[in-house]
C-alpha cells in the first residue's frame, strides 16, 4: 500500500530555489496561453510540453523553466494566434 504525500506540506518543508520560482511564474504564463490555442497547438508545441513535463519528472527544474520560457515566447508571437 502506498502512502499518502501533501504537496502543501512539502512545499512548506522544502525552500524553493531560483530556478522553482521561475518555473512557477513560467507555469503561470504559459498556462492560459496553451488554454487559448488548445485544439491548435503544433506537435512542436505539444512534443515541447511534454519535454517541460519531463524536466520537471526527473528533477531537472532549470532545464523546464528554460523551456517554458522559450514556449511562452513562441506562444505570445503574433504569428502563434493563427
Amino acid at each position: 500500500m502506498g502512502t499518502v504525500i501533501s504537496l502543501q506540506e512539502y512545499r512548506q518543508r522544502r525552500r524553493p530555489t531560483a530556478a522553482t520560482q521561475r518555473l512557477d511564474r513560467a507555469v503561470a504564463q504559459l498556462d492560459p496561453l496553451v488554454r487559448t490555442h488548445a485544439g491548435r497547438l503544433s506537435p512542436t508545441i505539444e512534443r515541447e510540453l511534454r519535454a517541460i513535463a519531463e524536466a520537471v519528472a526527473s528533477g531537472s527544474t532549470q532545464d523546464a523553466a528554460d523551456r517554458a520560457e522559450r514556449l511562452i515566447g513562441i506562444l505570445e508571437h503574433p504569428a502563434a494566434s493563427g
